[in-house]
């Protein structure tokens, strides 16, 4: 992962305050205001490190024009409570109350819920994870054992170093499902994920040809080799419509993807109904609001629909388990999570990385090489490198205020936009139904941070903005599984941590099949034997831009 922002501008930290600051913190140890007061101050500084003037740009008209026949949704933001409540009115949105103006340094965190308005529980339960709470016990020893990426593969160990009775993650606003197969004596074990083929989209385009290699390449030995296919999200594309267009409902849809998924379908059906190879389907948030049944239109062979995450438990031996976790990623992406769906606190449903790609594909930007993934990458990895260790404590509390938050999206927006200040298009108009839409200034006013923070706590916030650059370390250390499998950053990943436990956890990443990216790639599980290890390994290709 680069350190480089996408955004508008470069955003820079002056070494030598960081350094002031952090020796700051250090010498007042017990004045924990203070450290809120810099972190604000640091925060401030690179969100609007550039001072920018307005551009006229003629692009946005469409956007911009006035729409009297159709309904604007409101959402009343209730900062006491930290909920979001929609409504049909026109009259406005509730303003923050009086107390929400203090400093950052004056918030208090607490466990509970019921303290004055303007401050907000930020110690929720972490149920989402399969132990709550598991950071203090985290074993201090390096946890990430390094890799030679450079042949991009790794060992499965056969063993586990701590056995334990294994149970389902409790994720309380992600649903489990929970498959088996048997690999014992057989030659026919080999799993491969692929993930974020945005078929459909503009990024699909020239890839046909590239896809139906690799599938066919599969085809010749799946029906001895391949256990079973992952289909790990973002297979189809539903987030890039332009901000004055109307997203096509999920009929609409299906007839679209029938015709762009002709190669992934016809190997679909071999795969299932010729090798006898299982597949299955994991949403991601691109096509997160795909339905089973949307699946089984599309592929004519069984295709096994998992809404969320799915956990494999891979029988390899006499007595012997292994367990794959499988899951897009974005639920822990703060950008592009739904988790607040579950306490309807989305924006019409969709987490506000909806409206950031629908931005990018307003500015026409969706070919770049430097995708939504890439602007959302970028902005949160410059922010989180430019805080101090001593202050990271103190970034949440500082980002949930709601000047700071306005301030942070306003700086994506302007990235995804192309422009340099956002001001002039406050009043932009994002269809999200054929007589509804939702003004750019609601969007900028939505407090996520607040939101989650009353959900999950304020460190898993934390480490849910490290998550949207690609960082997902903290939860995989909590992951009880053999091998955590997932996609959504679109670049290709292999890595392996000790989990809380101490027992080894091997991290892969599917990467993509874009246009826009360097390689495309998938990853390889070959279970362990009772004798011997199993390998993880990504398969990749270059994504050169010659014909067919």
């Amino acid at each position: 992962m680069g350190n480089s922002c996408t955004s508008s501008g470069t955003l820079t930290l002056d070494a030598a305050e960081a350094s002031e600051a952090e020796k700051e913190v250090n010498n007042n140890n017990n004045n924990n205001d203070k450290g809120k007061e810099e972190c604000a101050k640091y925060v401030r500084k690179a969100l609007h490190s550039q001072k920018v003037t307005t551009e006229e740009v003629n692009d946005y008209s469409e956007c911009l024009l006035p729409l009297p026949e159709e309904q604007e949704l409101h959402f009343n933001f209730d900062f006491s409570s930290g909920t979001v409540n929609g409504s049909d009115v026109t009259d406005g949105m509730t303003q923050p109350p009086d107390s929400m103006t203090q400093s950052p340094g004056e918030y208090s965190p607490t466990d509970s819920m019921t303290q004055s308005p303007g401050v907000i529980a930020l110690h929720g339960s972490a149920s989402y994870v399969s132990v709550t709470d598991v950071g203090a016990s985290l074993p201090h020893a390096e946890s990430e054992e390094k890799i030679d990426v450079s042949t991009r593969k790794t060992n499965w160990p056969q063993k586990r170093r701590k056995d334990f009775n294994y149970t389902l993650p409790n994720d309380s606003f992600c649903s489990v499902l929970e498959d088996e197969i048997d690999v014992r004596e057989v030659e026919k074990r080999k799993v491969i994920a692929l993930s974020d083929l945005h078929l459909g989209g503009s990024w699909a385009k020239g890839m046909d040809w590239k896809l139906e290699k690799y599938l066919n390449g599969i085809l010749e030995t799946a029906k001895t080799e391949v256990a079973c296919v992952v289909l790990l999200g973002d297979v189809f594309e539903m987030w890039l419509e332009k901000f004055a267009e109307v997203p096509p409902n999920n009929s609409e849809r299906v007839e679209m993807w029938k015709e762009a998924a002709v190669v992934l379908s016809t190997a679909v059906n071999k795969l299932v109904n010729d090798c006898s190879v299982k597949v299955y389907y994991v949403r991601g948030n691109h096509d997160h609001e795909i339905t089973e049944q949307d699946v089984a239109d599309i592929f004519d062979a069984p295709v096994t629909f998992v809404p969320c995450t799915l956990i494999l438990r891979i029988q390899t031996g006499e007595d012997a388990e292994h367990r794959v976790r499988f899951a897009h990623g974005h639920e822990w992406d703060i950008f592009n999570s739904y988790m607040l769906h579950h306490t309807n606190n989305l924006l019409s449903h969709r987490p506000i990385g909806y409206y950031i790609a629908r931005a990018v594909a307003t500015a026409g930007k969706e070919e770049a090489q430097s995708e939504v993934e890439d602007l959302l990458i970028g902005l949160a990895t410059t922010l989180l490198s430019m805080v101090p260790a001593a202050l990271e404590d103190d970034l949440v509390d500082t980002l949930i205020h709601p000047g700071q938050q306005r301030s942070l999206l306003e700086t994506l927006f302007e990235g995804a936009f192309k422009v340099k200040n956002i001001e002039f298009l406050r009043n932009a108009k994002c269809k999200v139904g054929a007589d509804k839409w939702i003004r750019l200034d609601t969007l900028l006013d939505y407090p996520l941070m607040r939101l989650c923070g009353a959900m999950v706590g304020r460190q898993d916030v934390f480490h849910m903005l490290k998550a949207a650059t690609g960082d997902y370390k903290k939860f995989i250390r909590r992951c009880d599984e053999d091998v955590l499998v997932l996609a959504h950053t679109h670049r290709w990943d292999l890595k392996k941590y000790k989990n809380y436990r101490g027992n080894q956890i091997v991290y892969a990443n599917t990467g993509c099949w874009t246009n826009n990216t360097e390689e495309f790639s998938t990853v390889l599980l070959i279970p362990p034997t009772d004798a011997t290890d199993g390998q993880v390994i990504v398969d990749y290709g270059k994504n050169d831009k010659q014909e067919k």
